[in-house]
Formats: C-alpha cells, sequence, structure tokens
C-alpha cells in the first residue's frame, strides 16, 4: 500500500516538474514574442561593435554561437605621452548632471555600503556621432603628440623607446579609424523620459544614431572624494542585455579556426522591440569589409 502511494507521489512529483518547465519555456517564448512583435529601433552594427568570443559556437550543431555588444563611454582623460589607450576603448565611467544623477537616489557618503547598492538604469546609446568622432581627433591629437616627440638623449635605447612608442600611436590611430567600437554610452537617468528630453535636443551628425536602452550601473568610487571631484560619476557595469544569439542560418558561413574567425568582416543589423531588448535580425559576411 505505502509503495503504491510513494508510486502515484512520485507521478505526481514528476508531472509537476513537467508542467513548470513548460510553463517556465511558454513564458520565456511569450515575453519573446511580444518583445519582437514591434520593432522600436534597428542599428546596423559591425564587427568593430559586435565581438566574437574565442572557442564558443560556430561548430556543428552549436546553437549557443553569440556575439557581445562592445561598447564604451567618453573619455575624459587629457591627452599625454603616458595616458591609459585601453581605458578609452574600454571605459565605464560617465560624469552626469545632478538632477540625473540624484533620480538613482543612491545613499548617502555616510554609509558604508554605499558602493555596493546597483541600480537599473536607463542609458543614452550613441552610434558613429559626436562621441566618436571626439575618440577620433583624441587619437589623431596623440598620434601628433608622440610623433613631435625627440629622443631625451642621444642613444640607441632612447631611440627604440621613442620608435616603438611611435608604433603604438599609428597602431592606435588606425584602430580608432578603422577597428574599434563606434558605440558610446553618452547619458544615463533613471526615468527613460529624463533621456528623451536629451535624445529630442541633442545634435546629431550625418549617419549617427540615438536610442534608450536598459543596463546596470552604480555610483562611481570617488564620488565622496572631496579632492577628486566626480561628485555625479557613475560607473555603468553592463547593458542589460549584451550578449546576442546568433541564429544557425547566419552563423554556418562564419569561418570554424578561431584566428580565422576572429578577423572576420561582417554587418549585422539589431532590432530593439517592444521591451527594449535585442536580437539579430540579419547578418551578413563580407569578404574584406562591409563599409
Amino acid at each position: 500500500m505505502n509503495e503504491r502511494i510513494n508510486t502515484i507521489a512520485a507521478k505526481k512529483l514528476l508531472w509537476l516538474a513537467v508542467s513548470l518547465v513548460l510553463l517556465v519555456n511558454a513564458f520565456i517564448l511569450s515575453k519573446v514574442y511580444w518583445n519582437r512583435s514591434e520593432v522600436s529601433a534597428r542599428l546596423q552594427l559591425s564587427e568593430r561593435e559586435l565581438q566574437l568570443p574565442f572557442n564558443y559556437g560556430f561548430t556543428k550543431e552549436d546553437s549557443s554561437a553569440r556575439v557581445s555588444l562592445h561598447w564604451t563611454t567618453p573619455s575624459t582623460e587629457p591627452i599625454d605621452i603616458d595616458m591609459n589607450q585601453w581605458r578609452w576603448q574600454y571605459n565605464r565611467r560617465l560624469q552626469l548632471n545632478s538632477a540625473h544623477f540624484s533620480s538613482f537616489q543612491f545613499p548617502d557618503c555616510a554609509q558604508e555600503r554605499r558602493l555596493l547598492q546597483k541600480r537599473s538604469a536607463w542609458v543614452l546609446l550613441e552610434f558613429n556621432g559626436r562621441s566618436y568622432a571626439e575618440y577620433v581627433e583624441q587619437a589623431e591629437q596623440y598620434h601628433a603628440l608622440i610623433m613631435g616627440l625627440t629622443p631625451a638623449t642621444n642613444t640607441e635605447w632612447s631611440e627604440k623607446e621613442l620608435s616603438a612608442k611611435r608604433k603604438q600611436a599609428d597602431d592606435f590611430l588606425a584602430a580608432a579609424k578603422a577597428d574599434n567600437s563606434r558605440l558610446f554610452v553618452i547619458d544615463a537617468a533613471a526615468e527613460r523620459e529624463m533621456l528623451e528630453a536629451v535624445q529630442r535636443h541633442h545634435q546629431t551628425i550625418a549617419d549617427s544614431q540615438l536610442l534608450i536602452v536598459p543596463a546596470e550601473l552604480r555610483a562611481g568610487y570617488y564620488r565622496c572624494d572631496s579632492k577628486e571631484q566626480r561628485t555625479t560619476e557613475i560607473i555603468i557595469d553592463s547593458l542589460t542585455v549584451e550578449s546576442l544569439h546568433i541564429p544557425k542560418n547566419f552563423a554556418q558561413g562564419f569561418p570554424q579556426a578561431d584566428d580565422a574567425k576572429q578577423k572576420a568582416k561582417f554587418i549585422a543589423e539589431i532590432s530593439y522591440g517592444r521591451l527594449f531588448e535585442p536580437w539579430i535580425s540579419s547578418l551578413r559576411l563580407c569578404a574584406k569589409g562591409c563599409e
């Protein structure tokens, strides 16, 4: 009798588990369908903004091939011979105006856990706009600065150092113009409407695009340091959706070798839906370059 009761209970638990899985899948699929039922914005991005992962996807029946959105924020570092080039490409710090910073209601500086509290937010993305143009200008200024240097001492070692510095400046300028991301986060606020007002009045240039998307951020490390004067600085941890699945029919043409995969040139249309979540709606490989 007990064995029969245990068997019935086990079957009920199994059906409950199966039903739960089906319910979760149905919820996920319905959310995807609702998001994609209306396109709110489109971006044409290339391998400059969509990074291919190493040792991941694009093989046989693997349907997990993905790319990650590569973005940065405008750099405010002074241009000098020892500046941090890496931070220009992967910057996450952003200075806000006082109204936008206050909208997050960060805890005051007296609280010990003030740095650990993240906030859901909206950020304003700018693609191929003024921020990217200024980034290229900064790279050109850095290049001109380095090319104008002379060896500190007339020795073979100092000549080699300067030669290496000049090559680094050449590579940096070339990458800024042809390889690095043109996607910048230029503003943030707790309420989407605040950024919509900025978007309406923001000066754009030809072929540039502005887009408001959800993100995760926190207050800057130095906002409570009076010497640093960064009281309205934030650090953007991530866009809410950064990893994008590549459908099989788009992934089939990618080279299989990792080194060739990283050099692949392509252009993809990224669509944003009702929930402001992106997906890849088209992707085209190019023999040399798509632009």
